[in-house]
């Protein structure tokens, strides 16, 4: 049937109501209530008189309290109000609070609050809310979110995106505040992009980080920037090695050598070069010494990890370097054929990214 027309409707409005059926839609109307929704028919048209609204409010409310209970009971977890003031929040968390360690929390979940937290805060800014901190803590805001992605594993791609985002902004001194210096935040975003497979975007800034240390003559900050070079010629030999740019990473690794005044691997603790050193060994098919290689990175690792306490499947074993280190070797033992002894180097690597960060 198709729709009536206006002129329908008027008509139908202003039609007689039949006087035999009249008694009897009186006699329904006394007995129902006046509270509940009524359907009266006027010459043919359906006529709907709505229940309280009042009732209806206080109907969805209760349905509402029932879901949030429901969520509750699923989740037991007490997510973060964003209408209320975050510091009490990051107070509770990860990396801000006293005394909590790998063991006492979820530091997944931790993560991912911590990470909602800043962007949310960064959002209000980009927005204008009236909620929002002064735009001069937005390039804090974006640093604190990089470095939880940037520990975060394998968020490698998100940490990169954050920091280049608060190098971005401008620089303006408050306190009390964070910022990154140059030099650090370019080799944070150098190795970012190198673990996330952007290996261009990572010898530019990886070489930008080694740059800014060399200018650097502060002599109080000599040892960090030689450290920090060190870590940086080490990312970029590892960036030259998964695009099988050998050469390249051995010069690198030799000018590394060269920074130590060594001329060959023995005798080396520094467990990143040594890994490089077992990269290269196993491109170049000589795998007896490759795998030498690997487990004296993973030695060197395991001795560091004791200096500080930590042992083998307890909460402080959660060196993710030494996990990476575990499953380039679970990965090497696998295309040698070794499948029982690369799972159980995967086994021990996954173990202690539980653990992480």
């Amino acid at each position: 049937m198709s729709e009536p027309s206006p002129d329908n409707n008027e008509q139908s409005q202003q039609v007689v109501s039949d006087p035999v059926a009249e008694p009897e839609l009186k006699s329904e109307a006394q007995a129902k209530p006046e509270s509940k929704t009524e359907t009266k028919v006027t010459g043919g048209a359906p006529v709907v008189k709505r229940g309280n609204p009042f009732v209806l409010l206080l109907l969805g409310l209760a349905g509402a309290g029932v879901v949030t209970a429901i969520t509750c009971v699923i989740f037991e977890k007490k997510l973060p109000d964003f209408l209320q003031p975050f510091e009490p929040t990051l107070d509770k968390h990860i990396r801000y609070g006293i005394g909590y360690g790998s063991a006492a929390k979820d530091w997944r979940n931790e993560l991912l609050i911590e990470q909602a937290i800043w962007s949310s805060e960064v959002n209000k800014i980009r927005l204008g809310q009236n909620n929002a901190k002064p735009e001069i803590y937005k390039r804090d805001y974006l640093f604190y979110l990089a470095d939880s992605y940037y520990r975060d594993e394998p968020h490698f791609a998100e940490a990169k995106a954050a920091y280049l985002a608060g190098r971005a902004e401008p620089v303006v001194p408050h306190q009390p505040g964070y910022d990154i210096g140059p030099s650090e935040l370019a080799s944070k975003i150098g190795y970012s992009a190198m673990r996330s497979g952007s290996y261009v975007e990572a010898e530019k800034f990886l070489k930008e980080a080694i740059s800014l240390c060399n200018a650097d003559h502060e002599p109080t900050r000599k040892m960090v920037n030689d450290g920090r070079i060190n870590f940086c010629l080490d990312a970029l030999a590892e960036c030259q090695l998964r695009q099988n740019r050998l050469v390249e990473a051995q010069n690198i690794i030799n000018e590394r050598l060269k920074r130590l005044n060594m001329t060959s691997i023995d005798g080396v603790v520094e467990p990143y070069l040594i890994l490089n050193y077992a990269l290269l060994q196993e491109k170049l098919g000589k795998f007896s010494e490759a795998e030498a290689a690997y487990k004296k990175a993973i030695a060197q690792h395991e001795q560091d990890d004791k200096n500080r306490g930590a042992t083998p499947g307890d909460s402080k074993d959660n060196n993710r370097m030494l996990a990476y280190v575990l499953r380039e070797y679970a990965r090497f033992l696998r295309s040698q054929k070794r499948p029982s002894e690369s799972y159980e180097l995967m086994d021990r690597a996954v173990g202690i990214m539980n653990n992480a960060p």
